[in-house]
């Protein structure tokens, strides 16, 4: 095969080993899709166009994707590049890491990076096991079992969560760490301890901790929850490291990510507890922001998983208006936001233990939308006939109305906005446009294209089912190669795949199309081959029926082409060239012996039909 033997200085068999272990179906849904099962293969909404009736579909078996709404396409790993927003070789990464496969050294310094991250990830997973040991079989650990006992945790959720103890010393981690081979800097990168004046010091000491995953379930830093009043802050995290960064994790998500799926939703929380007893409880599609505000990362990071989220708030209002620009981002996104308000002095943890699940979910089930939130909220807490308060709201619901993405919401809003605040529409579609609002027309981009057929000529038409042919046949490639120029079919897309599957084709070897797809630089050529490859199956014998029927017409129409060339030339030279009218006479003769001996042919399979 004419292709690089490497893609990088990633070895064809690496590549080829992260492929086959790499089920496309699981990995799209740990992407956030959600996919059905559709007979053989699977169908769920696109992730790169919006749409209301699936159109992308996955199958295990080819091990390919293709949306027919918007035409893209491709395998595995152009998937993950798409989607996550990733380069060829981050891409093969991040697949080998979920598999655990070492890739080659590419280089020095590429080597020494993921050398580094992969020890601090070994680092904190020995962490983890360290301190839940601590937690469940050294005596020091009473005063924690203690304590999570009281707060209504079971075994169970203890041991699922892996929650852990840090003892009272401050150097009991340094110990058992630099036991195990691992260094002082190490523990320093990963966030584990201080290097003070008096000395590196463990930093978490006399504390809970809950070990914080990504959304992979790679542990990256801890949450430190204070045993002692005395003992300040009483909620202490990780600084930022190179594995932990708060503004791109959210606590949980990587054990709700399939309810998320499920339910459509994500309920979003504040704190450790709210997680625990949540899912503890059976409500398990919930992850927490840990006191963080969010982030355009975790906007991005949720709508992966879910297009709504539902806001469970304690009906502190200072803490609300505090969270309002981190809600804006998850509008600015294009998820639904809808707010769930519990009573005074409760959270998700004392609400659940004291009043159940069922309540728990009744009253999220009742989450009403943002901008209704803000306005009922404002009722309440002020004088809203007040020239000033009422001039303040108009002001927040602008800002927040200025982030929706969807324009009938938009239109809707203002309206039930203006309804409530006892005023014309016009007066916040003028704020509006203060802050910079503008109309625009409805986007095209949520139409679905026209098909390619509905655009080609007859004859591209069959340029179109021989190249289709190929892909699902490739055996087929070298005696087409050997019969047909590429430059011959009058389509650029046909032009280009054929020059990808005749160059694929060199010395007679067999032309692998995951590999043709992770080579070719071209996204619309890609999902071209996907398309085809997802067509239904036809049998070897009929596939290349098509492509001799194909190859036949074509020549039909370059000997056509051919002709009217030669004819243009006589009548342009005149008509007594007499090599040009003999040459023509030529080509005529053999389109006219062609047309016979394909008669010929259909008669020959007929009557051999009837005979059978």
């Amino acid at each position: 095969m004419n292709t690089p033997q490497t893609r990088g200085s990633v070895p064809r068999e690496t590549i080829d080993e992260i492929q086959s272990r790499s089920d496309i179906v699981e990995v799209i849904s740990e992407c956030g899709v959600a996919l059905r099962a559709a007979g053989r293969d699977y169908k769920g909404l696109c992730p790169f166009h919006d749409e209301k009736t699936p159109s992308f579909t996955v199958s295990p078996q080819k091990q390919m994707f293709y949306c027919f709404g918007c035409q893209t396409g491709g395998n595995v790993i152009s998937f993950v590049q798409k989607h996550e927003g990733k380069n060829f070789i981050e891409t093969l990464e991040w697949l080998a890491g979920r598999l655990n496969i070492d890739l080659p050294n590419r280089d020095s310094r590429g080597s020494a990076n993921r050398k580094r991250f992969t020890t601090l990830e070994d680092l904190n997973r020995f962490a983890v096991e360290y301190y839940h040991n601590q937690l469940l079989t050294d005596s020091a650990g009473a005063s924690a079992r203690q304590y999570l006992r009281h707060r209504g945790v079971q075994l169970k959720t203890l041991r699922s969560f892996q929650l852990g103890y840090a003892k009272a010393g401050r150097r009991d981690l340094i110990k058992v760490a630099i036991d195990k081979g691992f260094t002082i800097q190490q523990l320093i990168d990963a966030g584990l301890i201080r290097d003070e004046d008096r000395g590196p010091q463990d930093r978490f000491w006399n504390r809970v901790l809950f070990p914080i995953y990504n959304e992979r379930g790679t542990p990256v830093g801890f949450g430190g929850r204070s045993l002692s009043e005395e003992h300040q802050p009483k909620y202490l995290n990780s600084p930022a490291t190179v594995l932990y960064d708060k503004s791109n994790i959210l606590y949980n998500l990587d054990k709700a990510r399939q309810s998320i799926y499920k339910k459509q939703h994500v309920l979003l929380v504040e704190g450790y507890m709210d997680v625990l007893m949540l899912f503890q409880a059976g409500i398990e599609n919930v992850v927490a922001s840990s006191g963080t505000s969010l982030s355009e990362n975790h906007a991005k990071l949720l709508k992966r998983f879910a297009p709504e989220v539902i806001i469970v708030y304690d009906g502190d209002a200072s803490g609300f208006q505090a969270a309002q620009r981190g809600l804006h981002r998850l509008l600015a996104e294009g998820l639904r936001v809808r707010i769930a308000r519990l009573p005074t002095g409760e959270d998700p943890d004392s609400f659940t233990r004291q009043h159940g699940a069922t309540a728990f979910t009744e009253l999220t089930e009742k989450a009403i939308n943002l901008i209704e939130f803000q306005i009922q909220a404002a009722i309440q807490r002020q004088d809203i006939h007040r020239i000033d308060v009422k001039t303040q709201v108009v002001k927040e619901v602008a800002e927040t109305l200025l982030n929706l993405q969807n324009r009938v919401e938009r239109n809707e809003y203002i309206r039930y906005a203006a309804q409530e605040l006892h005023m014309e529409a016009s007066v916040v579609w003028q704020e509006l446009r203060d802050m910079g609002f503008k109309e625009t027309p409805t986007p095209n981009q949520q139409r679905r294209p026209k098909t390619k057929n509905q655009k080609l000529t007859s004859r591209a038409q069959i340029e179109r089912q021989l190249i289709e042919a190929l892909i699902q046949s490739p055996a087929s490639i070298s005696h087409v190669k050997s019969q047909f120029d590429y430059q011959s079919f009058t389509e650029p897309i046909f032009v280009s795949i054929a020059r990808l599957l005749w160059e694929a084709c060199a010395d007679d070897e067999n032309v692998d199309i995951q590999t043709l797809i992770n080579e070719c630089p071209d996204e619309k050529l890609r999902a071209f081959i996907s398309g085809a490859m997802l067509q239904r199956a036809r049998p070897p014998n009929l596939l290349q029926a098509r492509v001799d029927g194909c190859l036949k017409k074509l020549r039909h129409f370059l000997l056509r082409d051919l002709e009217q060339r030669y004819r243009s030339h006589a009548l342009a030279e005149g008509a007594d060239k007499r090599e040009t009218l003999e040459e023509l006479v030529k080509l005529s003769n053999q389109r006219r012996a062609l047309r016979n001996r394909e008669t010929a042919d259909t008669r020959e399979e007929n009557l051999n039909e009837g005979g059978n």
